[in-house]
């Protein structure tokens, strides 16, 4: 992994828009930074979150802002146990290890990162899954299978969404057909 950290873009497979992703490696863990501007059900959206975690891509916390001023700020121990930024526990995400923000690609390396599967293995988790432009949060249910060294399927336990991932080295989405693409930035 890079000293100096990553910058690409990643544009959706199908539509308009673009995200503009940096991942730099911060004192006991990473930053990830990304700035959404797409159409989202005929709507434009303009969105910027940033996601702590630690050193072993255990996320530490997630803050997301939307053009319309709304904005979430969640915080996990890393153990899966959630809070606001108010410090009232979030319950519902009680056992989510990893957060799933819908308008990035970037989340589904989290699970890629820290699972340590070996090719032919899958292991089912749950995850804080996050709406936007809306910044609802509920658990839900995914399954991640190692098909070859860069090569993933994910599986929406509850919406029979599948979709097979190409990954990068380091763990990071390359390709996510019919949803996202990554370019040099």
């Amino acid at each position: 992994m890079s000293e100096k950290g990553w910058r690409w873009i990643w544009q959706p497979d199908q539509g308009e828009g673009a995200e503009y992703f940096t991942f730099r490696s911060v004192p006991g863990g990473y930053e990830a930074r990304g700035q959404v501007v797409a159409m989202l059900e005929k709507a434009p959206l303009t969105a910027t979150y940033v996601v702590d975690l630690t050193a072993a891509w255990r996320t530490r916390r997630v803050r997301i802002d939307v053009q319309d001023g709304a904005k979430l700020d969640i915080l996990s121990d890393g153990a899966g146990n959630w809070r606001d930024a108010d410090g009232r526990a979030l319950s519902a995400l009680d056992g989510c290890i990893d957060t799933d923000i819908l308008v990035t690609p970037f989340t589904n390396t989290l699970p890629i990162r820290h699972l340590g599967l070996k090719v032919g293995e899958a292991a089912e988790i749950k995850v804080a899954y996050i709406t936007v432009p809306a910044l609802t949060l509920h658990p839900a249910p995914q399954r991640y299978t190692r098909l070859a060294e860069t090569r993933w399927r994910f599986e929406g336990l509850e919406t029979d969404f599948t979709a097979e991932l190409t990954v990068d080295a380091d763990g990071f989405v390359i390709e996510y057909p019919g949803l996202f693409l990554r370019t040099d930035a």
